[in-house]
């Protein structure tokens, strides 16, 4: 009887709750398809490095010792099934930060070194099978030719190795998760060195641009981490600051807590945002579509309130010395059929659709820095000098003809709209700043370029790129963090663009 169950217990506890998770995920959290199949993929290599496992030197030990280290083991599974037991009665964006940020990053973190163990022990299996056969011949490996023999120590140092790689990379990640996720950089960027093939007019030399991306607010557990980023926005003294997309994770809830911290963010040209994947509440369950509507334009409304300007297929005009700078911004455009294809590039390039900030605005947005929730005459004062419909933007009515020179700035979320359509139609635009990648959260920087498995998933997925015919293309890694929490390599980073 013992015997069945250790053979078929095992697999049947797999099974079961592979079927489980697929169940509850595919109900409650509909667009993370890519999660279950990463999930279905771990589950069947972890049943083999479980069987592997039992199989170490270390589980051969004392009773206390295996039964200790089986139970850790098998925790991720344990919080795998607590994850999806709330989840099945509690939507996601109704959690506590804490618990929606942590608990299902801690299941990917436990199994990724179930995962590394696996692969390490066959590195090393494979690599002493090859030398204890044919490299042992060699006097000079005479050291190796006992490897693999039954009571000879090699036998141990695969598992060995899986066994303290497999700590070391679970030190790793509690690190990023508490450190380096944290850790902001500011890259700084002169587009008259980075590309001199499209020349900044004169009137705009030295015009400082500073872009902000996927900031995922919903993944912040406290206040001070949001102040401490735009505390260094602010010590970059940019004439304008850009939003390049995806605020939240779920809803726009998300932002609420943060709202204070948020409206210090101000320049003196202002702060224009365009909208990400996750801004239109997607990712979220809402129980008719009335109430997903209600989130999208409480989301436009706070942006307001902020000073923001939000430009949807729309697109403004900064006059300095003569010279123009057009800024355009489009809605979510992604090449992958699960993303937004809202983006309006020939809309936003059209005449009518460029908007004008008046003065007023820009006193509204500075005299808005110190709004606090639930101070009744600080929000209406913002409500009332921010809102589009009270007149403080409005369409400008102006032609495309323009005196003196012109440098054109896209702000587009997704960097695949840039491939598909903007490189391809628009070549006149000389600047595109995107996010949405973050780089996939992990990789490694060499002279100053990253180097990151989100490579094999976009073409540019992190930094700069200078295409051919002299257009530019940025992609911001993001402040932020989603699904994974934490950042190895790929920090979190503002960038300021000087043109």
């Amino acid at each position: 009887m013992k015997k069945d169950i250790r053979k078929y217990g095992v697999p049947l506890l797999y099974g079961a709750l592979f079927i489980y998770m697929v169940w509850v995920m595919a109900d409650r959290m509909p667009l993370y398809g890519y999660l279950r199949v990463g999930l279905a993929v771990l589950f069947f290599f972890d049943y083999f490095v479980w069987r592997l496992f039992r199989q170490s030197p270390a589980m051969q030990g004392r009773a206390w010792v295996r039964k200790g280290l089986t139970l850790f083991y098998f925790l991720p599974f344990v919080l795998l099934v607590v994850f999806c037991a709330v989840l099945s009665f509690r939507d996601l964006q109704d959690w506590a930060p804490f618990w929606r940020t942590y608990l299902a990053g801690s299941v990917f973190v436990l199994l990724s070194t179930h995962f590394c163990y696996g692969a390490v022990w066959a590195f090393f299996s494979i690599m002493a099978w090859f030398r204890s056969g044919r490299l042992a011949r060699c006097r000079k490996n005479r050291a190796l030719r006992g490897l693999g023999r039954k009571g000879d120590p090699g036998r141990k140092f695969p598992y060995q190795a899986a066994g303290y790689a497999s700590f070391l990379l679970l030190l790793l990640i509690v690190y990023a998760m508490v450190i380096s996720t944290f850790n902001l950089r500011i890259d700084k960027i002169d587009m008259r060195r980075e590309n001199p093939d499209r020349p900044v007019p004169e009137g705009l030399r030295g015009y400082k641009i500073l872009q902000i991306s996927d900031l995922h607010i919903g993944s912040f557990t406290s206040a001070r981490q949001v102040r401490s980023l735009v505390r260094q926005a602010l010590l970059a003294r940019p004439d304008m600051i850009v939003f390049t997309g995806d605020m939240v994770n779920f809803s726009t809830s998300e932002m609420t807590p943060f709202m204070s911290d948020l409206a210090h963010l101000q320049a003196p040209d202002g702060v224009y945002c365009v909208l990400g994947n996750h801004d239109y509440g997607n990712y979220a369950q809402w129980p008719d579509k009335n109430a997903k509507y209600a989130n999208f334009q409480k989301m436009l409304d706070y942006y307001k309130r902020l000073g923001w300007v939000t430009l949807n297929n729309a697109s403004v005009e900064i006059e300095r010395g003569g010279d123009t700078l057009w800024l355009i911004g489009v809605e979510n455009w992604g090449k992958e059929g699960r993303f937004p294809k809202r983006g309006n590039l020939k809309k936003a390039m059209l005449p009518e659709s460029v908007l004008e900030v008046r003065q007023s605005w820009r006193q509204a947005g500075k005299d808005a820095v110190e709004p606090v929730p639930g101070n009744a005459k600080a929000d209406a004062a913002v409500s009332a000098g921010l809102s589009v419909d009270s007149g403080a933007l409005a369409s400008s009515g102006k032609t495309a003809v323009r005196s003196g020179g012109q440098y054109t700035v896209l702000l587009s979320h997704d960097p695949t709209h840039f491939d598909s359509v903007v490189y391809l139609r628009y070549p006149k635009i000389d600047l595109t700043l995107s996010g949405h990648t973050h780089g996939m959260q992990v990789g490694f920087r060499i002279n100053g370029k990253d180097y990151s498995p989100a490579r094999f998933a976009y073409e540019h997925f992190s930094g700069m790129y200078i295409m051919a015919n002299g257009q530019a293309l940025y992609v911001n890694t993001g402040c932020g963090f989603n699904g994974i929490p934490f950042r190895i390599g790929m920090r979190p980073n503002l960038t300021l663009f000087s043109l």
